[in-house]
């Protein structure tokens, strides 16, 4: 069995890009396959067909686009019986591997417990909370 780190290690260009067998669904902008190293066992992935590492540049047809297969993939997993379903979007070249945008749903799954850094997460005080909203309001 390949560790996602070594597969990693040995892609060469965009695994994304490079349609596979693996297609569930497909549309005109956007497809939807399964997750080779899921969290889940039915972990889907929608995956814009045109490369594009940020969110801010998926055009508006491709946004309604994955909207929808992003609900196809929630009936699907509804149908299998899942209640409790994760959607998770993935940006940037810190947050995941393949710089590709790509749109998890996952079934029953954890988030967790732990923050980023591996410590137990804390809920935040009130300083902190003033922090968070004034760093944000400067860009509104």
């Amino acid at each position: 069995m390949t560790k996602y780190e070594d597969f990693l290690k040995n892609i060469k260009g965009c695994p994304f890009c490079e349609k596979s067998d693996r297609v569930i669904i497909e549309s005109s902008e956007s497809f939807m396959t399964y997750a080779l190293w899921p969290y889940h066992k039915h972990h889907l992935l929608i995956i814009p067909k045109r490369h594009i590492e940020s969110l801010s540049k998926l055009t508006e047809i491709e946004k309604k686009d994955i909207d929808s297969m992003q609900e196809k993939a929630l009936e699907i997993l509804k149908k299998l019986g899942y209640s409790s379903i994760t959607h998770l979007v993935r940006e940037g070249k810190e947050n995941k591997a393949i710089n590709h945008v790509h749109f998890h749903t996952i079934p029953n799954i954890r988030i967790g417990d732990l923050d980023h850094y591996g410590q137990e997460r804390k809920m935040l005080l009130e300083d902190d909370i003033q922090k968070t909203i004034k760093d944000i309001q400067e860009f509104l």
